[in-house]
């Protein structure tokens, strides 16, 4: 991190982001790339729920399978992005390694 202790005398213009409600959606996985989210460059945040059977692998991009995943997700268990220097606005890729799993998908939006 580099950090400027001369800066000059001009203003700084700092906007601040904030997000709407989250919209759900209910998201049907199985072993075929499911797209759970399209690229969205007004996205704040995502949250996905997993309410099963099978485990469910995501994957930031247009690639995921059960070996090339970031996030495993079990059935009843929850995921939030966690986002401390950036936003993600790609899309987000799901599949399971067999069955079909149910999810539901949140999306915060900037305002």
């Amino acid at each position: 991190m580099l950090v400027n202790l001369n800066p000059s005398n001009s203003a700084l213009n700092i906007a601040e982001d904030i997000r709407g409600a989250k919209t759900p959606t209910t998201v049907s996985v199985t072993n075929a790339l499911t797209v759970a989210l399209a690229a969205n460059t007004s996205r704040a945040c995502y949250s996905i729920y997993n309410a099963g059977p099978p485990t469910v692998y995501l994957r930031e991009g247009s690639t995921v399978s059960s070996t090339l995943y970031e996030v495993l997700i079990p059935a009843g268990f929850y995921y939030k992005e966690e986002f401390p220097s950036a936003r993600y606005t790609g899309q987000v890729s799901v599949i399971t390694a067999s069955g079909t799993a149910s999810l539901q998908v949140s999306e915060g939006l900037l305002t």
